[in-house]
């Protein structure tokens, strides 16, 4: 699907309304495609369902992962993996620990081989069009 910038609120919505605890959501995408800025509506909208107010949500990063607790059981966890190089980081940054205690939301999801995740893989390409994005959405286990 094509996609412009101001249309990822849409998608963003859509999203939101089908995770659950245990679901991952894998952004995929070069830089500037706007996998941060979907990762943001996205926790947005978590937020807003669950009438909740929206703390600041920044780009993890540098940090790696950025937890936001929506409420009692319910936590997102905001990874942005760019900067690590091995399955080893991944290990070490406790990825797999919380996988099916939280709502995942994973950008640079390249390095995790892991299948048996309950996912939803995003993958946004550049367009020639500077505000347009070419989006695909698979699902995968119990997303669907």
């Amino acid at each position: 699907m094509r996609c412009a910038l101001k249309d990822l609120k849409t998608l963003s919505y859509k999203i939101s309304k089908k995770v659950k605890i245990g679901h991952t959501i894998y952004l995929k995408g070069n830089l500037g495609t706007g996998k941060t800025t979907l990762s943001k509506l996205i926790i947005s909208e978590i937020f807003k369902k669950n009438k909740k107010k929206l703390p600041q949500v920044t780009s993890p990063t540098f940090n790696i992962v950025q937890y936001y607790p929506v409420k009692n059981k319910l936590i997102i966890a905001h990874y942005d993996l760019y900067r690590l190089k091995s399955k080893l980081d991944l290990e070490n940054i406790g990825l797999f620990e919380l996988e099916d205690k939280v709502i995942n939301i994973i950008e640079w999801p390249e390095l995790i081989k892991k299948k048996n995740i309950n996912r939803i893989e995003i993958n946004l390409k550049h367009t020639k069009l500077k505000n347009e994005r070419d989006i695909k959405i698979k699902y995968f286990g119990k997303t669907k």
